[in-house]
């Protein structure tokens, strides 16, 4: 039992180690190009329903493929309401495909482990790196729900656990409850099906026991999604309630109906399935099929009113309403000097978080604050440079648009660098902890390196001569800007040990990178208005 327990433990951290991998390197590839690709194919709901009965059918796992679709979101490959007929195509195409396809993907799976594990590299940021990342973190996910499967699979072959099951014979419920528990700990309806016909074959429950132990078992991987979506919020959350909905409807009309037809004899479901087949096996298929196919029926056509729903109940996130474009679309960069306008506005709204991440690392702020707000300004950051580069390639551009291209590309180096320097500082501030000086010397450099950012902001929103020359002043070489980080440097460093004088020699570093950045990203910025 202590064995079990431990490989169901191990197999969900390896679980949630790969959808972390996965959807960290799915957010490498998901390029400007490929999301519209992506969103072309799921913008038809068809399409969309089409979409997840694939995944399904390759994965043989609604709870593994309802992952991967979350992964996706996450990324930014699709939105709420291209998912959820995804969501409706994995139920349908996985109730369909119970007992035609069941396909061992074991070996597979560990064949990708070992490969991607081999080739994979945490800093791979190269096409390719990235595509070894996504296969490593798919490898991880199915190892971690296989090795939970080979964790508890010997009790099918144990006496009392067949003498459990015979207990269903009469109590309908209690079937029910089997099937729950059942799916919720092998993470597969189609596994506890099978279980289900073999000790169907041998007699050891009726029809009406074999029914609701279907209908149990589709609602413990929802119970499952359910619980492995704790940590999940905003979109994410959305679309893994979604699909804990989509069987909890299932439920909710073919159980109720089940009691029905058995008190009152009214011809139902079982009925339905005598009439449709003589062969039990058959029957049992039919019922799977039917409960993942009716709840999809009643809520494709509602999936505007359950998108304003979950957003009610599980509103976006700060970070996910942050990072989207609020002047970018879709179809920006079809028009190319108007794109560069919306570009410009988007860095600007970049320079503003720069101003956020210096607010959360003040003394009274969690780190969490620092965190929310840099993962927003990379997502943000990403997307401008796609565009970016979007309109660089493949386009003819007259020499003073490609010149503005080309400040404006400047502009965004200087600002991906400068987000890369704020963390540096985030890392020091973690690694000097309580240091009196330590705290002393960041609130100094925090409080006038953000007074620089505000002064960048206010060049950018007005292009006012006084702004550009504090500016100018604040961020030359031996201007009041760095001039004022060497002095608070050199005024903590006397007596402190090396290794503290390290963190805090580091932090006046990034600083000063800081306040070059900001310099540098005055001149394109007045490039930009003179040109």
């Amino acid at each position: 039992m202590v064995s079990t327990i431990g490989a169901l433990l191990a197999g969900l951290g390896l679980f949630f180690a790969g959808l972390q991998i996965l959807t960290e390197h799915l957010k490498r590839l998901s390029g400007r190009r490929l999301r519209a690709l992506v969103a072309r194919y799921t913008r038809s709901p068809l399409l969309g329903l089409l979409w997840g009965g694939g995944f399904v059918v390759i994965t043989q796992s609604g709870a593994a493929t309802m992952f991967i679709i979350v992964s996706m979101m996450r990324s930014g490959l699709m939105s709420v309401r291209q998912a959820m007929p995804m969501i409706v195509g994995l139920n349908v195409f996985g109730g369909m495909i119970a007992l035609i396809l069941v396909i061992d993907i074991h070996i597979a799976v560990l064949f990708l482990l070992g490969i991607a594990g081999v080739l994979y590299s945490g800093d791979a940021r190269t096409t390719a790196g990235s595509l070894v990342g996504v296969a490593l973190g798919i490898a991880l996910l199915f190892f971690g729900l296989n090795m939970m499967n080979q964790s508890v699979a010997p009790l099918a072959g144990e006496a009392w656990f067949a003498e459990l099951l015979g207990w269903t014979r009469g109590s309908y419920l209690f079937g029910f409850l089997i099937g729950c528990i059942l799916s919720f700990v092998v993470q597969s309806s189609i596994a506890v099906l099978a279980v289900v016909l073999a000790f169907q074959n041998a007699g050891l429950f009726g029809p009406g026991e074999t029914l609701m132990i279907v209908y149990g078992a589709n609602v413990g991987s929802s119970l499952l999604t359910l619980v492995l979506s704790v940590r999940l919020k905003g979109q994410s959350k959305q679309i893994a309630m979604y699909q804990t909905f989509y069987n909890f409807a299932g439920a909710g009309l073919l159980v109720p109906l089940f009691y029905v037809e058995i008190w009152t004899g009214a011809p139902l479901m079982l009925a339905l399935l005598e009439a449709m087949s003589d062969d039990p096996d058959t029957r049992v298929a039919i019922a799977f099929t039917l409960f993942n196919v009716v709840p999809g029926a009643l809520m494709m056509p509602l999936v505007g009113v359950s998108v304003r729903l979950l957003m009610r109940l599980w509103p976006d996130t700060e970070v996910e309403i942050a990072s989207r474009p609020k002047y970018l679309h879709e179809h920006a960069a079809d028009d190319p000097d108007t794109a560069m306008d919306l570009v410009a506005l988007e860095q600007r709204r970049l320079v503003g978080y720069l101003s956020q991440m210096f607010d959360g690392l003040r003394a009274d702020r969690p780190a969490a604050a620092f965190e929310q707000i840099r993962e927003a300004f990379d997502v943000l950051g990403t997307t401008v440079r796609e565009t970016i580069d979007d309109l660089a390639s493949g386009r003819h551009l007259s020499g003073p648009s490609y010149d503005r291209l080309s400040a404006l590309l400047s502009f965004q180096h200087s600002l991906e660098a400068a987000g890369a320097a704020v963390a540096g500082i985030a890392r020091e501030r973690q690694r000097l902890g309580g240091s009196k000086v330590g705290g002393r010397f960041l609130a100094a450099v925090v409080e006038g390196v953000d007074t620089i950012t505000l002064t960048l902001s206010d060049v950018l929103q007005n292009q006012d001569a006084t702004d550009r020359a504090l500016l100018d002043a604040a961020t030359s070489e031996d201007g009041n800007g760095i001039r004022s980080v060497r002095s608070a440097y050199l005024a903590e460093e006397h007596d402190l040990a090396a290794e503290e004088r390290m963190h805090l020699l580091a932090v006046a570093n990034h600083a000063e990178r800081l306040i070059w950045l900001f310099g540098d990203m005055g001149r394109s910025a007045r490039a930009l208005a003179e040109g």
